[in-house]
């Protein structure tokens, strides 16, 4: 420290002779700022005298010209000799805001000058002792870094959901929102050339949380194509920072998933139930609630078994044609070639009743045309 000193002493001391208090300011020069390290000054007395001194600062946009902050400082006696000080030192700091989101602990995104004025409480003259001004860039400490779909990854649905980790700090930000851009990567492109040259397929501005489910209603993805998306932040309109490029697959459909989907659902009846197949145990049944019941109890026993286990699942219902789809599998530790049932008591003591056996599948890739 002593030897830190000496050196910033030795830094000032050609302009001893000409100035009583000189300032200088330590702050990044790019980066993240708290509102606290605006005080991060060194000052040199060369008076012999002690001084009792205020400061005055003010914080501009450097775009605009606009001061958005004032700030005064409580008393300092500043004797003779380097001091470095800090917020602490100068309390109670009193700030004024001319613009709000000026208000939290960090300096919103954006470019600012920050000039500095040492007052002589003592005196009754308005030039002040000193003046100082510094350039202040503010950019965040972390971009948006995106989530999923992961990176070279393939995924099931041709309307994903993207999702991504927001800039930090996020206290830089007095209006942040992100434009998502997705595009194909046509052959002998990077993923970088894609989204800087292709036309999107798919971009969404003032998004305001940090994801954005592909909507229903533009065209599906294609499984025989590679995309490319990115993220970029935003505070109100001025760029603040973007993701990395991140590129991903539509995988081709699941046979299994199919078959699943393509199979009907099972009818309960209270008389001659129907039969129906459970591929892999997954349950599809059709119960129609004539009743005003919000609630039933579906009690699955299977038939071939010599001490008959009741296990049941709790369902919630509305008035009407409900379809309900399970996995029982797990629950009845089904096995192929076994008859099961499902049955239903409602409110009027009236029992609906469907059979189903398990069938098990594999999947396999389905050719496409």
């Amino acid at each position: 420290m002593l030897k830190k000193l000496f050196a910033i002493a030795l830094f000032a001391f050609p302009i001893i002779g000409h100035a009583q208090v000189t300032l200088n300011a330590q702050l990044p020069q790019a980066g993240f700022v708290q509102k606290e390290q605006l005080w991060n000054l060194i000052l040199v007395n060369n008076n012999a005298d002690v001084l009792d001194v205020s400061i005055q600062m003010n914080l501009q946009d450097a775009i605009t010209g606009q001061v958005v902050l004032t700030a005064t400082t409580g008393n300092l006696l500043l004797s003779k000799g380097v001091k470095m000080i800090k917020s602490g030192d100068i309390q109670p700091i009193t700030y004024n805001y001319t613009a709000s989101d000026l208000s939290k602990n960090y300096l919103p995104m954006g470019a600012y000058v920050a000039c500095y004025q040492i007052i002589n409480n003592t005196s009754r003259k308005e030039t002040p002792l000193a003046e100082e001004c510094i350039r202040i860039n503010i950019d965040p400490l972390s971009p948006p870094m995106l989530n999923s779909p992961s990176d070279k990854s393939e995924i099931e649905s041709p309307y994903p959901q993207f999702t991504w980790m927001p800039p930090t700090p996020f206290d830089m930000f007095s209006s942040l929102s992100y434009e998502l851009l997705v595009t194909e990567v046509l052959q002998g492109q990077t993923p970088i050339e894609a989204i800087q040259y292709n036309t999107a397929i798919y971009s969404k501005g003032n998004i305001n949380q940090a994801y954005e489910s592909y909507a229903s209603s533009f065209y599906k993805l294609d499984t025989g194509k590679l995309y490319a998306w990115q993220v970029i932040a935003k505070n109100g309109m001025n760029y603040a920072a973007k993701t990395e490029v991140w590129t991903f697959k539509v995988a081709q459909p699941s046979w299994v998933k199919q078959l699943i989907e393509q199979t009907p659902f099972i009818k309960m009846k209270r008389d001659n139930p129907e039969k129906g197949i459970a591929p892999n145990g997954i349950l599809k049944l059709s119960y129609n609630n004539e009743t005003t019941d919000t609630t039933i109890t579906i009690h699955l026993i299977d038939l071939s078994a010599a001490k008959k286990q009741d296990l049941k699942l709790e369902i919630k219902v509305s008035g009407g044609e409900n379809l309900i789809q399970k996995d029982v599998q797990k629950i009845l530790h089904t096995k192929a070639d076994k008859i099961y049932e499902a049955y239903i008591i409602n409110s009027r003591n009236e029992k609906w009743r469907m059979l189903f056996e398990v069938h098990e599948y594999k999947d396999k890739k389905v050719e496409r045309n």
